[in-house]
């Protein structure tokens, strides 16, 4: 979904799906955009007569359902077996009637509920045939789904048959999405099935004219199907018959397979005209924020006047020594009756120590100012050779008081760089947020990789080198089917680091791809990424998952699933 989003056109105000069957998309379409027309086709008469029903008797459906979700969950495995069967025997002699009633809609939705895997199948005869699946509570009646999408569908038009009769309905900026039975990677793979029409390499070519008949039209085009090249590296199939367009590999997981060891990532294949523009590069970069900052990120007065607080009466002491004409024998008086002023002396010179080492002609010494380990003649040396003395003895400061407030503002704006950091996380979190996950339920903040695997059995190890590293993410986000690992950072200046940081990630992005239910993302911004553009461009290149403020902004943490 997040490869197919990316083509859609910033505005779509008229859509089309010649081969709806889940209809993924096109709710996707209908809740984030507004259409003003929408047809929607698929040659599966069941299907489009569930669509239909949905749409204009949502509570007949609702009613039914919730009965049979009732009956079926009182029922143990044996007895739900003999009732699926004889559901599905029912609904086969629907289908043989042609009848479109609301009893083969309920049943339609029924039996995906209950059977194996969800599957669609249909035999030589047109007949249903997927077996009864084995589930503790399926939800076959998801009421409050059920009436969202009717509402979605009110003023879609709904047509039953050829993708072809479509084309009267297409216009110039109709966005189109063609999702048609995927040819198979194998003969044994083959699963076109969903009705009894066979979809072959010779259908697969009349769709490719089909499609080129429609973007001369003027429709911005998205399609899928599966990449022949993960079987054999010189199968063009597809990229001649679609020589016209763009055709994008991208990862998918494997959803009809009764294997598990099946179930792996595999590249399918994203077809796409120049009307459905790609996420671009330079567009995306050319919108980073130069800086983050709020009205806290400067200086934190709070903390300065804190630790001013601390010393405050110990520098009052030592302020006697401003303007002294004998400010050695002032400073030895002082050190001795007041030993603990001592400890405002690294603060003058901005160290934030208690011990301090220099060295010259003359020898090396390390000054502690908490406890006196030279003599006070030393210490009256340190003082005169770092120049202290004459900072005081000629009234270059008036107050240590407002000097050290100084010092300390100016100690505290190197901060700057972990507040900038802790800025976007906070920033990356109230989107998490507002996307309607639960701190410490679906999302967690600072996991480690062995944290992820204890929590969820699941084998990172790819990512932290077989265990030898241990890698930490800035939040994990946990949805039904995917684990989320997120890192933040926000780069107001260049340096180096960038370039390390965009190798970095690039690497996780491709160890992440390998781990079947996990997903690598990274949020990133801030224009000290100019001089880095090549290897965040590198990363950008193959992690479809790198964003942007803006892409926050656009509901991206919305759409995982």
């Amino acid at each position: 979904m997040d490869e197919i989003r990316k083509c859609y056109p910033s505005e779509i105000t008229s859509y089309c799906e010649p081969f709806v069957g889940g209809g993924a998309v096109l709710f996707d379409i209908l809740t984030n955009f507004n259409p003003k027309r929408v047809l929607i086709n698929d040659i599966n008469s069941e299907l489009i007569n569930t669509y239909t029903w949905i749409r204009d008797d949502v509570k007949t459906l609702i009613s039914h359902l919730s009965a049979m979700q009732s009956e079926f969950w009182e029922m143990e495995q044996e007895q739900r077996k003999i009732y699926f069967y004889k559901k599905r025997e029912r609904f086969n002699e629907l289908i043989l009637s042609h009848d479109q009633t609301a009893e083969k809609a309920i049943l339609f939705i029924f039996l995906n509920k209950t059977c194996f895997n969800g599957l669609y199948r249909v035999n030589k005869k047109g007949e249903y045939n997927v077996p009864c699946g084995n589930y503790k509570k399926p939800v076959i009646c998801n009421a409050d789904n059920l009436r969202t999408i009717s509402k979605l569908l009110q003023n879609v038009e709904i047509k039953c048959g050829d993708y072809k009769q479509c084309l009267d309905f297409i216009c110039e900026n109709t966005f189109v999405y063609i999702d048609p039975p995927y040819r198979p990677l194998t003969m044994t793979s083959s699963f076109t099935s969903y009705s009894e029409n066979e979809f072959g390499d010779t259908q697969q070519i009349e769709l490719a004219k089909f499609t080129e008949q429609i973007a001369q039209k003027g429709a911005i085009i998205a399609a899928s199907n599966s990449d022949p090249k993960n079987i054999d590296e010189n199968d063009n199939f597809f990229d001649e018959i679609y020589g016209s367009f763009n055709i994008k590999r991208v990862k998918a997981m494997r959803k009809i397979n009764s294997e598990g060891s099946g179930r792996g990532a595999i590249n399918e294949l994203l077809i796409y005209n120049k009307g459905a523009v790609m996420r671009s590069f330079n567009d995306w970069i050319s919108g980073f924020r130069s800086s983050i900052s709020d009205y806290s990120y400067y200086i934190d007065f709070e903390k300065v006047h804190k630790n001013v607080d601390k010393i405050k009466v110990e520098l009052n002491i030592l302020n006697s020594l401003i303007g002294s004409n004998d400010i050695e024998n002032d400073f030895l008086k002082i050190i001795s009756k007041y030993p603990e002023t001592l400890k405002c002396i690294p603060i003058l010179l901005a160290v934030r120590a208690n011990e301090i080492f220099a060295m010259d002609n003359m020898g090396e010494f390390n000054y502690n100012f908490t406890q006196m380990n030279c003599s006070a003649e030393q210490y009256c040396i340190f003082m005169r050779k770092t120049g202290l003395f004459d900072l005081l003895e000629n009234h270059i400061i008036h107050s240590l008081v407002d000097y050290v407030t100084g010092v300390e503002t100016g100690l505290d704006s190197n901060g700057r760089k972990n507040r900038g950091g802790h800025l976007m996380e906070n920033l990356v979190e109230s989107f998490i947020l507002k996307a309607g996950f639960v701190k410490n339920e679906s999302y967690f903040k600072e996991m480690y990789i062995h944290e992820i695997t204890d929590k969820w059995d699941i084998d990172l190890s790819a990512i932290s080198n077989q265990g030898k590293s241990e890698k930490r993410f800035d939040f994990v986000i946990k949805t039904k089917d995917m684990i989320y690992g997120i890192e933040t950072n926000f780069y107001a200046g260049g340096g180096s680091k960038l370039n390390e940081t965009a190798r970095s990630y690039k690497q996780i992005a491709q160890e992440a791809e390998t781990i079947q239910g996990f997903s690598f993302i990274w949020v990133t911004d801030g224009k000290g990424w100019q001089s880095a553009r090549h290897n965040l461009e590198e990363t950008f290149d193959i992690l479809d998952t790198i964003y942007s403020i803006k892409d926050l902004e656009n509901g991206v943490f919305n759409n995982l699933k």
